[in-house]
């Protein structure tokens, strides 16, 4: 889980789309910050991705840095709180930190995650998500 994690992180900073997709599962199911709020199949989670590395010009990160991880069996949970940054060619930097939880699967020996949950933290006060807040 971990490897993986550490791949799709670079594969983003090398705006890899093919490698992000190396290990999600064909009938993945996404619940995703952006509407429609739930993505069924690969290819509409690579649309999604491929949409967030075109957002920057840029430089762009992606990390789970307090990343943990459940494993039973053939059955996997990773979850901790992402974090975002673009940095366009203008050097002015962005970041983000929303959670995400993720589902894996052992399919033929290999790790697939067929599920993702994906939420930014919101202000109670207003119902507004936020993503300027820093664990």
């Amino acid at each position: 889980m971990r490897s993986i994690h550490r791949q799709w992180s670079v594969d983003t900073a090398a705006k890899n789309l093919d490698g992000l997709m190396d290990h999600i599962a064909e009938d993945v199911v996404s619940y995703e910050h952006d509407a429609p709020l739930r993505h069924t199949g690969v290819e509409r989670v690579r649309e999604v991705c491929r949409r967030g590395l075109a957002a920057s010009s840029g430089s762009v990160g992606w990390e789970v840095p307090d990343l943990t991880v459940l494993v039973d069996g053939d059955v996997a949970v990773a979850w901790g709180l992402n974090r975002m940054t673009a940095r366009p060619p203008d050097g002015t930097a962005t970041e983000s930190w929303s959670r995400g939880t993720r589902v894996f699967r052992r399919r033929d020996g290999e790790w697939v995650m067929v599920h993702q949950h994906l939420s930014y933290p919101y202000d109670p006060e207003t119902g507004e998500a936020r993503t300027d807040l820093t664990p």
